[in-house]
């Protein structure tokens, strides 16, 4: 049983008129004759009646019309969602994000690419800085979202996408939470809050580096795996903290963000991307984030 087959049936099915029907499939009557045939000699029913008055559908032709067309439909469904996804129109992203970039970069991109690319889904999960390097090469993450430096570089292609300045905060009522800018010297006897170094390596030597060379050593009092539980900390007066600027938007807590005045390097947030991107939608969100940051 050949697909072509069973379009020409569906058409006559349609149209009772084997001259019309031979017109719109762009076949010669005999051509299409033949065809019906061949389709009525393998199932060994007839599905159509002929005669000098017309064409007619058997009552065995209806019970195959209506399997047909429901099996056309979905071969339909079949050949557009096929070629959607190596378009790279459909399909599922698996995309893992650090809370910071979940507040802007993250729904920008997402809202953007779902104007383009409504089929398309996303799997979002909240992933630190450490695990989405090894996610995305053992292919359990399609595209991740972290702060930079990391030490994992082979395998992945690191894009950077957005960078801000540190800055310091302090609880609300701390004597130096007044002041319009402030140099990391004026924080040598101050107590700190930091990032836990297991969860994101880099970016925590990047700090301690950033304090060590203004003559700070800091006293750490409380660590923490998440921007927001640092700010938080602060709030509760457990010490200053050295953030980027982006961990102290949308917040309740009680805190101040003052500017640093030395110069120091900023604070960069990246996409991370398998070496090869094999996945047509993947490829596609990429395109978007690198026009989207003119990458």
């Amino acid at each position: 049983m050949e697909i072509r087959q069973i379009k020409s049936f569906l058409s006559v099915a349609e149209t009772l008129h084997f001259g019309k029907s031979s017109q719109l499939l762009h076949l010669s009557q005999p051509a299409l004759s033949l065809q019906i045939k061949a389709l009525e000699d393998e199932l060994g029913v007839k599905l159509l009646d002929r005669d000098r008055q017309g064409t007619k559908i058997t009552q065995t032709g209806l019970v195959f019309k209506a399997a047909a067309a429901k099996i056309m439909e979905e071969l339909e469904v079949a050949r557009r969602q096929t070629q959607w996804t190596a378009a790279g129109k459909l399909g599922l992203i698996r995309l893992g994000f650090i809370s910071t970039a979940g507040q802007e970069i993250v729904p920008t991109l997402i809202r953007s690419f779902r104007k383009r690319y409504p089929q398309v889904e996303f799997s979002l999960r909240n992933i630190l800085t450490s695990e989405q390097p090894d996610l995305i090469k053992n292919g359990m993450l399609d595209v991740g979202f972290l702060r930079l430096p990391i030490d994992i570089t082979d395998r992945i292609d690191i894009t950077p996408v957005h960078r801000e300045p540190f800055v310091v905060i302090f609880p609300l009522e701390h004597p130096l939470a007044s002041k319009e800018g402030i140099r990391l010297r004026d924080l040598r006897r101050e107590k700190f809050v930091m990032y836990e170094r297991v969860f994101a390596p880099g970016y925590h030597d990047l700090v301690i580096g950033i304090l060590s060379r203004a003559g700070v050593i800091p006293e750490v009092t409380q660590t923490a795996s998440e921007m927001s539980t640092i700010v938080s900390l602060v709030d509760a007066g457990m010490g200053v903290a050295v953030v980027p600027m982006s961990a102290t938007k949308h917040r309740f807590a009680r805190v101040v963000a003052c500017p640093i005045l030395d110069k120091i390097p900023t604070s960069e947030i990246a996409m991370v991307t398998a070496k090869h991107i094999d996945i047509p939608v993947v490829r596609q969100f990429y395109e978007l984030a690198s026009e989207v940051y003119r990458l």
